[in-house]
């Protein structure tokens, strides 16, 4: 009975220990978007156009003592038609300039995480917009609310990086410059 039990607790150790890693990782997916901009200039004024739906994405992550330990895969996809300036003209020169009917989504895809700190990520990951992929590196923050994770930052871009044309209005007297920067302020919720 003795070497039962003892064989019991042996498989149970080690069953526990092969699974752990396994159940160390969760899963979580975007469930509220306080912020999801793309800003930018004209020859006319400043302009944001915002994003308040389709905003989609999925992380797979550890999380410890209140802080990430680990991130092994994150992806966010927007919706391109989703970015609205409250101007419709603008927006349909927008689109047409990301190639919006092509390319409906634009995707974030994390590639490798370069340092973890207890309030904030500094990672790679491939952008896509209007089919053409580029590295770049993104120094987000987060804060961790229950089972919630909140990645907020910012990142300068530019049309050119991306092979798109600045997009133009009233017959190219005005013009769009080639610097945006994107904001961005999303919940990432424990999946059940």
């Amino acid at each position: 009975m003795k070497k039962l039990s003892a064989l019991s607790l042996i498989l149970a150790l080690l069953w526990g220990i092969n699974l752990s890693p396994v159940l160390a990782q969760q899963t979580f997916t975007v469930s509220k978007v306080e912020e999801m901009k793309v800003s930018g200039t004209s020859t006319l004024h400043d302009w944001d156009m915002v994003a308040e739906d389709g905003v989609a994405g999925q992380a797979v992550m550890k999380v410890e003592d209140g802080k990430i330990s680990e991130i092994q895969s994150l992806n966010l996809n927007l919706e391109s038609k989703a970015l609205k300036s409250g101007k419709s003209s603008m927006d349909k020169n927008a689109y047409e300039a990301i190639k919006a009917d092509d390319f409906p989504k634009i995707t974030f895809q994390l590639t490798q995480v370069e340092q973890v700190t207890a309030t904030s990520v500094r990672a790679k990951g491939k952008l896509n917009i209007a089919g053409n992929a580029r590295d770049i590196t993104l120094n987000v923050n987060y804060s961790i609310k229950g089972n919630t994770v909140v990645f907020s930052g910012k990142q300068d871009i530019t049309f050119e990086q991306f092979d798109l044309e600045p997009p133009t209005a009233v017959f190219g007297t005005i013009k769009t410059g080639n610097e945006l920067t994107l904001s961005f302020n999303t919940t990432y919720s424990l999946k059940n």
